[in-house]
C-alpha cells in the first residue's frame, strides 16, 4: 500500500512532500509538446516553474545528485518527475528522447538538444510556411488563427515577424 506524504501547516514541506501533492500535471497545460517544437518555450516555461515550485529544480539542472545505490528518496522523486515528462510529452517525442535507465536531468538534456539542434531548420521552415500561407477557402478566423499559429512558432525559433510583415 503507497501513501502520499501528507502537508504540515508547521513546517515548510519537503520536496517529496511537494512533488508527491502535485498530481494532474497534465492540467497545467493545454497541449502536449510534440516533434515539431512549436510550443517548446511554453512547454519548458511551465515545466520549470513546476519543478521549482516542487523543490526539484536540482534533478534537471543535475545539482540534485543520488547518494548512492540504496536512495531510494532521490528515485522515487525522479521517477515522478520523469512521469511529468510522460504526460505532458507526445508519444512520438518520447520515443526520441527517453530510454531505459534514463534520468530527469538526461531526459531535459535530450529534450533541450533536439529542439535546439533542429532550430535553424525548423525556423527557415515555419518562415517558408508563413510567407505562402493563403486564405483560399477559410474563414477569415480560421487563416489568421493559422497566421497566429505561425507567428508563435517562429517566436519560439526566435525569429520574430513584426507587424507591418504580419499586416502584409
Amino acid at each position: 500500500m503507497s501513501t502520499v506524504p501528507t502537508l504540515s501547516s508547521t513546517t515548510s514541506p519537503t520536496a517529496t512532500q511537494l512533488v508527491f501533492a502535485l498530481t494532474n500535471v497534465y492540467n497545467q497545460f493545454s497541449f502536449k509538446l510534440s516533434v515539431d517544437g512549436s510550443k517548446y518555450k511554453l512547454w519548458k516555461r511551465i515545466f520549470l516553474d513546476m519543478c521549482k515550485g516542487a523543490k526539484v529544480h536540482g534533478h534537471i539542472t543535475g545539482k540534485s545528485l543520488l547518494k548512492g545505490d540504496d536512495d531510494e528518496n532521490w528515485e522515487a522523486i525522479d521517477s515522478r518527475i520523469k512521469s511529468w515528462f510522460y504526460t505532458t510529452c507526445d508519444a512520438n517525442l518520447l520515443h526520441i528522447i527517453s530510454s531505459d535507465d534514463c534520468t530527469t536531468k538526461d531526459l531535459w538534456d535530450k529534450l533541450t538538444k533536439f529542439f535546439l539542434n533542429n532550430k535553424m531548420s525548423h525556423m527557415l521552415q515555419l518562415q517558408e510556411q508563413f510567407r505562402n500561407t493563403k486564405k483560399g477557402f477559410s474563414s477569415i478566423t480560421e487563416f489568421c488563427h493559422t497566421l497566429k499559429n505561425l507567428v508563435e512558432a517562429l517566436a519560439d525559433c526566435d525569429s520574430k515577424i513584426d507587424e507591418i510583415e504580419l499586416v502584409m
